[in-house]
């Protein structure tokens, strides 16, 4: 189940949030103040202009990483829309060409990751691919089938335009192609093309029509390539890094950038930004967004959590980000487990494949691209957590959960007496997709409460737990 969160967004929380203080100060009166009440309606137009714009006051723009695959298949139809109504004002997403020549969205160079075929893009014709369907989030070999099918790019860009702007990945070496289904279909400015290739070639393909959009990728290898352009400039650099003392991240390098482009980054794994990723943001925004926007002048970022950092860029409070308004939600860490050791707090039955936490005991919590969880979790253990409610009713008592596997597991929620309620975990899609998923309802007294979450031996277990959350739903 994929839970869709209210914002609840304060006074407190606008003004100190630096998202809001970037994007507010660059729109006119009339948008900042819709702005502030979490919907800024736009024309095209207006979008496009806020792409143009660059340096310390450009307002910060989202783009969804294959669309808003938490909700569709990654790279669908519908996946754009809910990446559109989520938030974002740009959809990244990949093209390749089928062998009879046509240009269809997907990622892999084969379509068995994300539908229900096999075989190279390459070697499938338009019509066998638009027979598959395409599989759950983001696949995989036990991810459930859908009926959403494989899009074309050209039913893509009629879908988004006068909409949102669309990151053209894996497509530069059939951007002439591309070129020409964006002026079939009237949106050339619409599209964002990218790629690392030379400066000169870039700069002849920019040349072709000055309505063409371009992102210059850099790296180690090419930081030196930034502000070297001759005459246009690229309208954004994708800035990759995996250290903090990069070439491409110097000050002087992100400086030369920002005169004359955008600086997008990429938030969605380690590796793409020196470990500030979406959940690393989730846990604390100085580890993720805030630092990518505040130190390296983000002001495009790419994420797989397209509604939390629209929640923060409207200036919601991240620590917040999920729960109901005041003192309704609790929340408890996987890792935050009773103490007491092995046999009291906790069992576990091959301890210490990982320990980001809690080293000297044998629970297994690892960091998942910044998400810190417990994992290798097996048939016979259980955790025990203890926690304080403070205003009685009734909850909802659900788990942020991952997991690749159908089923992926099965919890017993036991409330002291040995036994309780059992609940199935379900498939996420990736080890790396966290997701809420509902476990029971329950009536809660005010005061402490203990909670054995026991994993049943005759169950197959391989998922991993991030947190427990204790919604108020009712009297």
């Amino acid at each position: 189940m994929i839970r869709k969160f209210r914002r609840g967004l304060t006074a407190a929380g606008l003004a100190a949030s630096l998202a809001t203080a970037v994007a507010l100060s660059a729109l006119p009166p009339a948008s900042a103040a819709a702005a502030e009440a979490g919907n800024v309606p736009d024309s095209f137009q207006r979008l496009h202009e806020r792409l143009l714009r660059h340096g310390p006051k450009a307002p910060l723009m989202i783009a969804a990483h294959r669309g808003q695959w938490r909700d569709a298949p990654e790279n669908s139809l519908a996946a754009i829309e809910a990446a559109i109504a989520d938030g974002a004002e740009i959809v990244e997403i990949d093209v390749r060409p089928t062998s009879d020549g046509h240009l269809v969205l997907m990622h892999d160079d084969t379509v068995n990751r994300t539908t229900g075929g096999t075989g190279k893009v390459s070697d499938l014709t338009l019509d066998q691919i638009r027979s598959l369907r395409l599989k759950q989030g983001l696949g995989g070999a036990q991810a459930a089938l859908t009926e959403h099918t494989v899009p074309t790019f050209e039913e893509v860009m009629r879908v988004v335009e006068g909409r949102a702007l669309v990151n053209l990945d894996k497509g530069w070496p059939v951007r002439e192609q591309m070129y020409e289904v964006l002026k079939r279909t009237g949106t050339v400015d619409h599209g964002l093309f990218k790629g690392s290739p030379t400066v000169e070639e870039a700069a002849a393909f920019m040349a072709k029509d000055p309505e063409i959009l371009y992102m210059h990728i850099i790296d180690d290898a090419t930081a030196g390539v930034a502000g070297t352009f001759p005459g246009r400039r690229p309208v954004a650099y994708e800035v990759v890094f995996d250290r903090t003392d990069d070439p491409q991240v110097a000050p002087e390098t992100l400086e030369k950038i920002a005169r004359h482009s955008r600086i997008w980054i990429n938030s969605m794994w380690y590796g793409l930004a020196a470990r500030y990723t979406d959940e690393a943001s989730l846990r604390d925004e100085n580890l993720g967004w805030r630092t990518l926007v505040g130190t390296y002048g983000a002001n495009m970022i790419q994420t797989d959590n397209v509604e939390a950092l629209d929640y923060w860029r409207d200036g919601g409070d991240l620590s917040r980000y999920g729960r109901q308004p005041g003192h309704r939600t609790v929340r408890v860490e996987a890792e935050d487990y009773a103490p007491g050791g092995e046999g009291v707090g906790y069992h576990d039955l091959d301890p210490n494949r990982c320990a980001v936490a809690r080293p000297d005991e044998g629970v297994d919590i690892c960091d998942l691209e910044g998400a810190i969880a417990v994992n290798w979790i097996r048939g016979g253990e259980w955790l025990k957590y203890r926690f304080e409610v403070r205003k009685a009713g009734l909850y909802q008592v659900s788990a942020r959960v991952s997991s690749p596997y159908s089923p992926a597991g099965t919890v017993v929620l036991d409330w002291g007496t040995g036994a309780g309620t059992s609940a199935r975990i379900a498939n996420t899609t990736s080890h790396d997709a966290m997701t809420l998923q509902p476990l029971e309802r329950r009536r809660l007294a005010k005061g402490t409460h203990e909670l054995v979450l026991r994993m049943p031996e005759d169950a197959y277990q391989n998922f991993n737990l991030d947190h427990l959350q204790f919604d108020l739903i009712g009297r």
